[in-house]
């Protein structure tokens, strides 16, 4: 059938899985817009290597240049199952995937020279010199609320900044508090004693059961609800994860927005992907390309193009940094299924300097993607 359009909100994984996607089964007939914030998709990943002085924050950015997808640089002012409205324009549609994201709530945190709130390369970059600086005292690493972006990845950077003042001979600190009872607790006992052993080989100390008063970081202390107060010269915030304002008209829980088993909101025609949808799958780039390739071959079933769409289970990986150029990696796998039926299998590598290569072939694999 010839004459549809679907827009795609969102260059990250999952966008840009549903774009290939669609371009892959509908080689013409199938109009396929990709509509991107100026200054192009961040590698989110590159979060931890900005903050440590390795780059600048541009070094992981990657131009779009997908065969056969127009993509339209804009800020998005609204998104329904008929289009997307940009500042200057409406882009109409016969679907929209939507990949916005979660927001950052940088106003939960009280503004001071000594916390940093980020979780993206270009807040990372910002926090670089104060970490850097630091001389000696206690580095607060805090997970202020879940669920947030890539799981593992505040125990791989508080692992990395321990090792870094170690290194430097510099008499600092590292805890990290997370509102968990056990580190990734959802993701089984093997990944809590991972990266408890871990942390501890680094020396970093782990706070759980920490639901932080994020007020009271203006103060040099951090406190939780049950009394606890933690003293820091430096914290570095995971911030909480909110809805985008693009969803806010769509029900769901919290942060996370309703959708069916092909992720399809309760408004027909669109559909949510990536860390903004509501399943019990971590916030992980495979994920959401998953995600994606699901939400394309509803539509082009529902277009008539497609008359038996595939199961696209995720295979979500991760690499997880320890320092000194050690890498751990992190696999997961749903032989069973999707949770709640099925639970991931979980596979550790590492860590090792040897993993290091897969970091940046990683980072190499999701530039060609878009290009």
């Amino acid at each position: 059938m010839s004459g549809r359009k679907v827009v795609i909100l969102g260059a990250g994984p999952g966008g840009v899985a549903a774009a290939r996607r669609l371009r892959e089964r509908t080689p013409s007939g199938v109009e396929v817009v990709l509509v991107e914030r100026p200054g192009g998709p961040l590698y989110l990943p590159g979060t931890i290597p900005t903050l440590l002085g390795e780059g600048p924050a541009s070094r992981w950015r990657a131009p779009l240049a997908l065969e056969g997808v127009e993509v339209v640089y804009g800020e998005a002012r609204g998104v329904s199952g008929n289009g997307v409205k940009l500042e200057d324009e409406e882009i109409g549609a016969d679907a929209v995937v939507a990949a916005p994201g979660l927001a950052l709530d940088l106003e939960a945190l009280p503004p001071s020279s000594r916390v940093f709130g980020f979780w993206d390369p270009e807040g990372a970059q910002r926090a670089s010199e104060a970490v850097r600086d630091l001389e000696g005292g206690v580095v607060a690493v805090v997970i202020s609320s879940l669920p947030y972006r890539c799981p593992p990845a505040p125990y791989g950077m508080a692992m990395q900044l321990a090792n870094l003042y170690r290194n430097t001979s510099r008499p600092v600190r590292v805890v990290l508090t997370t509102p968990e009872e056990e580190p990734l607790q959802s993701l089984g006992q093997e990944m809590t004693d991972f990266l408890r052993s871990s942390c501890s080989a680094e020396g970093v100390e782990i706070l759980t059961g920490f639901e932080p008063d994020l007020t009271s970081l203006g103060e040099g202390t951090l406190r939780s609800a049950d009394g606890r107060d933690l003293r820091f010269d430096l914290a570095l915030v995971v911030p909480p994860h909110r809805r985008s304002p693009l969803l806010a008209h769509l029900p769901g829980g919290g942060p996370l927005v309703e959708i069916s088993r092909s992720f399809e909101t309760t408004e027909e025609n669109l559909f949510v992907i990536g860390d903004a949808a509501a399943t019990a799958l971590p916030r992980t780039a495979d994920g959401a390309a998953a995600a994606g390739r699901t939400a394309a071959d509803a539509i082009l079933e529902r277009f008539g193009i497609l008359d038996s769409p595939e199961t696209h289970l995720p295979a979500p990986e991760c690499f997880v940094g320890h320092g000194s150029g050690r890498y751990s990696h992190i696999s997961l796998r749903y032989p069973d299924g999707l949770p709640p039926q099925g639970r991931a299998r979980v596979t550790l590598e590492g860590p090792s300097t040897e993993i290091t290569p897969a970091f940046e072939r990683a980072f190499e694999n999701w530039r060609s993607l878009r290009s």
